[in-house]
C-alpha cells in the first residue's frame, strides 16, 4: 500500500518537473530571436565566413548587452550550404521548420541565393542579402520577403563601365564565372559600356567554372585578340588565383585588369597584386569616412586583431537595416516586420540608407580606385583615389524592375 502511494507521489512529481520543464524550454524560446545563417563556410567560401561571422557576431553581442529587440536576445544559428543551391535551399527549410529561424540571413553564393529566397518565399520568412548579390534577387527572382544591403551585380557592372569609360581604352576582354554572377556583371557591364562608348568594342568573353583555379588554357584565350583592358568577374581566391598566373604572361603590361578589390583578395594576393590597377570594392574601410565607420573599425580591430573585410561590414550593415525594421513594425515576426522593408531609412556604416519599395535594393553603390601600397597597411595593397559611384546613378529604373519583375515565371 506504501509503496502505492509513493509511486502516484512520484508520478505526480515527474508530470509538476515536466509541465515547469516546458514552461522554462517555451518562455526561453520566447526570449529569443533566432537568425538563420546560410552560410557558405567550407570551398572558396571560407575566408568570406570568417568576416561575415565576425561582423554578425559583433552586432549581435552589442544588441543583446543593451537588451536586445523588445527584451529578446539574438541568437545566430549557422549552416554551411557549401555553395550547393540544393544543399543551401534545404538548410533554409531546416532553419525554419526544426530550429524556429524567424529571419534568415543569405549566403556569399549567387547561385545559393536564388535558391534560398524560393524558400523564404514560401515560409513568408524575411531573408537578407549581404554578400550575394545577383540582380535576378530583385527583379526576375523577387519576392517581398528579401531585401539586400550590397551592390547587385548590374549595379557594379555597370558602375564598372562608368569608371572605365572614362578611360582611353577602346578593346576590351571579358573573363568571369559561368553562373548568374558573372553573367549578370558582365553584361550588365556590356550593355552600358555600349551606351557611354559606343566606339569601344568587346573583343571576346571568356567563361570559367566557378572554383576553377588553373588559368593556364584560359589567359592565352583571353590574351589572344590583344585587348587594351580586361575586365574580369572573378571574386575571392578565384580572382587570386588569376592574378598569381596572369602576371608571369606580362598581362598587367599588355592590359590592365579590372574586377573586385575587396579586402580578403587584397590581403590573400599580397605582393603578388600589381599597383597601378583599376578596381572597385562594395565597402572599403579605410575609404569610407562616416563617424560609424571609424567607430566600427576601432571595435572590429580590438576584437578580431585584423582589419575588417567588406564582408564584415555588409553583414553588420544588413543586421541595422534588419533590427531597424523590427523595431519600426514594433514586432520581431516576419510577416509584420516585412510591411515596413520598402521605403525603410537605416543608418548604415557606409551613411544614411534607405531600401527602395519596388524591388527592396538598399542604394548602396561602388567604390572605383587604383591599387597602391600604404605605409599603414604593409602587408596588402589597398586603393587610392577612392570615388564612389552611387546606386541611384547605375541601378535599374523602376519602370524597368517592375518590367522584369513582370517576368516572372
Amino acid at each position: 500500500m506504501e509503496q502505492g502511494k509513493f509511486r502516484v507521489l512520484l508520478a505526480l512529481v515527474l508530470i509538476v518537473f515536466s509541465a515547469t520543464l516546458v514552461v522554462s524550454s517555451n518562455a526561453s524560446a520566447a526570449d529569443v530571436i533566432k537568425l538563420g545563417f546560410i552560410a557558405d563556410v567550407s570551398g572558396i567560401g571560407a575566408p568570406f565566413y570568417k568576416s561575415q561571422k565576425a561582423g554578425l557576431d559583433m552586432f549581435i553581442e552589442e544588441i543583446n548587452a543593451a537588451g536586445g529587440i523588445k527584451g529578446k536576445k539574438l541568437e545566430l544559428v549557422v549552416r554551411d550550404s557549401q555553395l550547393k543551391p540544393d544543399i543551401g535551399a534545404n538548410q533554409a527549410r531546416e532553419l525554419i521548420l526544426s530550429e524556429k529561424c524567424e529571419f534568415l540571413i543569405g549566403p556569399t553564393s549567387s547561385a545559393v541565393a536564388l535558391a534560398a529566397t524560393k524558400v523564404a518565399k514560401e515560409f513568408k520568412k524575411i531573408i537578407f542579402f549581404h554578400t550575394s548579390n545577383a540582380e535576378a534577387l530583385t527583379t526576375t527572382a523577387f519576392q517581398p520577403y528579401m531585401f539586400q544591403v550590397v551592390p547587385n551585380t548590374g549595379i557594379e557592372g555597370r558602375g564598372m563601365a562608368v569608371v572605365l569609360s572614362k578611360k582611353p581604352f577602346k578593346k576590351y576582354s571579358l573573363i568571369g564565372p559561368d553562373y548568374a554572377y558573372g553573367h549578370d556583371q558582365l553584361n550588365s557591364f556590356k550593355s552600358e559600356m555600349a551606351k557611354r562608348r559606343p566606339d569601344v568594342e568587346i573583343l571576346d568573353t571568356v567563361w570559367v567554372k566557378l572554383g576553377e583555379s588553373n588559368f593556364s588554357t584560359f589567359i592565352p584565350t583571353l590574351m589572344a585578340k590583344k585587348p587594351e583592358a580586361i575586365d574580369a568577374a572573378f571574386w575571392g581566391s578565384q580572382l587570386s588565383a588569376f592574378i598569381k598566373q596572369a602576371k608571369p604572361y606580362g598581362v598587367f603590361k599588355d592590359a590592365p585588369v579590372s574586377s573586385l578589390f575587396d579586402l580578403d583578395m587584397l590581403r590573400s594576393t599580397g605582393s603578388d597584386m600589381p599597383e597601378g590597377l583599376t578596381g572597385y570594392a562594395r565597402a572599403p574601410f579605410y575609404a569610407i569616412d562616416t563617424p560609424q565607420m571609424k567607430e566600427f573599425v576601432k571595435k572590429y580591430y580590438d576584437k578580431n586583431k585584423e582589419w575588417p573585410a567588406d564582408w564584415a561590414i555588409m553583414a553588420y550593415d544588413g543586421m541595422i537595416a534588419l533590427t531597424e525594421a523590427m523595431k519600426k513594425a514594433d514586432s520581431t515576426e516576419s510577416e509584420k516586420v516585412v510591411d515596413v522593408l520598402g521605403g525603410l531609412k537605416f543608418n548604415s556604416l557606409r551613411g544614411e540608407r534607405y531600401i527602395r519599395a519596388e524591388d527592396h535594393m538598399a542604394n548602396v553603390g561602388i567604390y572605383s580606385g587604383v591599387t597602391t601600397k600604404s605605409p599603414d597597411y604593409k602587408e596588402f595593397l589597398i586603393m587610392k583615389d577612392v570615388q564612389a559611384v552611387p546606386a541611384e546613378e547605375v541601378w535599374l529604373s523602376v519602370e524597368e524592375v517592375q518590367k522584369r519583375q513582370s517576368e516572372q515565371k
